[in-house]
C-alpha cells in the first residue's frame, strides 16, 4: 500500500504513495513488495504486510531500506510504518470513493534529519467508464527541532487506469509534492514525476489474487529525478 522513497522531506511525504478507499482486504492477507531506482543511484524496497479487519478497516505494517543517490552510500534500514485506511463510502454508491488514510512512522535513522513522523489525507476514486482515477491528497509532520524538516507538508498523487483486460491495465500516475504549507515551493522548485504505468490482476484460484505494476516515471521540474522506475507485486491471500 505504500511505495518508494525518492523525494526530500518528512513523515513519509516524499514516498511514491498511491492508496486507492477500496483496498480493504477482508478476511484475506496481503503480502506486498514495492520498489523504485532512480537514474540519481536511490533505490527504495519495502515489504508490507496487511489485512482488512472489517469491511471499511483496513491495518498493516511495512518495512522499508533505502540507498540514498550518490556513489558509495550503502542500503540501510529506514524505518517501519504503522498504516491504517478507514472506507468512508460504499462502492460505486456516490458521485465518488472516499477513505481516510493515516500511517505512523518509526525511523531507524534517528537524528534531526530522519525524525518520527505522521501522515493522514484523503483518497477518493472515480470509476467513469472503462477507465478508473485515483485521487490522493496527503498532509505528514515531522517530530524534530528543526523547523524545516518538521513543517506541515502536502503531497499529492493521482492515476488513471484504462481497464482492458484484468491482467493488463494501462494507466498513467503522477507524483508530487508542494513542500511546507505554509512556505509552498515554486512549481519549478517542486518535486513532480509522471508517465506510463501497467497494471494487472490475475486470479490464482484457492490461492488468492496476484496484482502487479511496473512503470517509468519522467520528472516534470528541475528539482526532480529525472527518471524513475517503479515496481509492486502484491499477493492477496484469503483466510
Amino acid at each position: 500500500m505504500a511505495a518508494a522513497l525518492l523525494f526530500a522531506g518528512a513523515a513519509r511525504a516524499d514516498e511514491l504513495r498511491l492508496v486507492s478507499p477500496n483496498e480493504i482486504d477482508y478476511r484475506e492477507i496481503e503480502i506486498e513488495h514495492e520498489g523504485s531506482a532512480d537514474r540519481d543511484g536511490g533505490r527504495v524496497y519495502s515489504l508490507d504486510l496487511g489485512t482488512g479487519i472489517t469491511r471499511w478497516w483496513h491495518v498493516g505494517a511495512e518495512l522499508e531500506w533505502e540507498r540514498e543517490a550518490g556513489p558509495g552510500n550503502p542500503t540501510q534500514i529506514d524505518g517501519v510504518q504503522l498504516e491504517t485506511l478507514i472506507r468512508l463510502t460504499e462502492p460505486g454508491e456516490g458521485w465518488v470513493d472516499a477513505g481516510l488514510y493515516a500511517e505512523y512512522d518509526r525511523s531507524a535513522l534517528h537524528g534531526r534529519e530522519n525524525p518520527d513522523g505522521v501522515l493522514v489525507g484523503g483518497v477518493f476514486l472515480k470509476d467513469i467508464g472503462r477507465t478508473t482515477h485515483t485521487l490522493d491528497l496527503f498532509f505528514d509532520k515531522g517530530f524534530s527541532p528543526d523547523e524545516d524538516v518538521s513543517g506541515l507538508r502536502f503531497s499529492y498523487a493521482w492515476q488513471s487506469r484504462w481497464n482492458i483486460w484484468r491482467q493488463f491495465a494501462p494507466a498513467v500516475e503522477l507524483f508530487g509534492q508542494a513542500g511546507r504549507v505554509d512556505q509552498p515551493d515554486r512549481f519549478e522548485r517542486g518535486q513532480l514525476i509522471a508517465g506510463p504505468v501497467a497494471t494487472g490482476t490475475f486470479l490464482l484460484g484457492s490461492a488468492g489474487r496476484l496484482r502487479y505494476e511496473a512503470g517509468y516515471l519522467f520528472g516534470a521540474t528541475d528539482a526532480s529525478p529525472s527518471g524513475t522506475v517503479r515496481w509492486k507485486v502484491e499477493m492477496e491471500i484469503p483466510l
